[in-house]
């Protein structure tokens, strides 16, 4: 496990966000993706060690795993229409609670029977057997070209920097699944990263972007190169996004010009708070650990 600490002490902002989330997440205008994304980020601010979220957590898988439960007896549940990783996380957390839902634990067996049907596990799928495996369901045999990406091309170098937030995302995302979001290390060296990744947090922030500059962050994490300036300050601006209420983000343009004003605590200020929670998280506890090996 690679050590990671600096001064940015954003413990209260993390309990912060928490308190928001909760809250979200149990509003009447509140949809299963939404309970999935603020149970997991609740979480993770349990494994920061923040006060108050063993209760949230605990009062929210239970929700969580009642919804999922209603919606598979009414037929109305579908896996595919939410991130698989994200499924993968819940059902860890709910069954560690003693609050399993049958129809996530289906959806794991299901997942779990068919990369092993594919056996040796193609380099695009790594990322989802090592997560699976982490959570006791493996092991899984890798294709012998298995990468750290997800076997597409991408981008490296100062080409990276003029890619589209797409590309972006699916790099991070690659180095969160390869190295099971900082528990693995990367192999061999890439300094191509190291170098264009700092410039791209800040770009992203510039831009406003704060879930793909916070997943930058994180990635910055998971390669053991948070010890820059430029990441701190990257760090501080982020944790400067948080209103007194725990929300991230200055959206009043948005809020004017778009149609979402309604369920914006859901739509918009929700998914921010967990990817800006989980950055935070991540930045100020050494050794955070998303998925605790079984």
């Amino acid at each position: 496990m690679t050590q990671r600490h600096h001064g940015v002490d954003c413990h209260p902002g993390v309990d912060r966000a928490a308190e928001f989330i909760f809250s979200a997440a149990h509003a009447p205008a509140a949809s299963m993706k939404h309970q999935l994304q603020a149970l997991f980020g609740l979480s993770v601010a349990e494994k920061a060690g923040t006060p108050g979220a063993v209760a949230r957590v605990d009062a929210m898988a239970a929700r969580v795993s009642g919804t999922l439960d209603r919606e598979r007896e009414n037929g109305r549940f579908d896996p595919f229409a939410h991130d698989v990783k994200l499924l993968l996380l819940c059902h860890d957390v709910l069954r560690r609670r003693g609050t399993e839902s049958a129809a996530l634990a289906s959806f794991v067996r299901e997942t779990s029977d068919a990369l092993r049907g594919m056996e040796p596990v193609p380099a695009r799928l790594t990322g989802l057997a090592h997560l699976l495996d982490a959570m006791g369901e493996g092991p899984f045999t890798m294709s012998e070209t298995s990468g750290w990406t997800d076997g597409d091309p991408l981008p490296s170098g100062t080409s990276l920097l003029l890619a589209d937030s797409h590309t972006v995302r699916r790099l991070c995302n690659a180095i969160a699944a390869y190295t099971l979001f900082g528990s693995r290390e990367m192999p061999g060296r890439h300094p191509d990263l190291l170098l264009t990744l700092p410039v791209l947090v800040l770009q992203k922030l510039r831009e406003y972007d704060l879930i793909l500059g916070s997943t930058l962050l994180r990635a910055l994490s998971y390669l053991g190169a948070d010890d820059s300036e430029t990441f701190d300050f990257a760090a501080r601006y982020l944790g400067c996004q948080q209103q007194d209420d725990g929300r991230f983000g200055f959206y009043a343009r948005e809020l004017a010009e778009g149609p979402i004003l309604r369920t914006a605590d859901q739509d918009l200020f929700l998914p921010v708070a967990v990817s800006a929670l989980w950055a935070l998280a991540e930045v100020s506890v050494p050794g955070l650990q998303v998925v605790e090996r079984l």
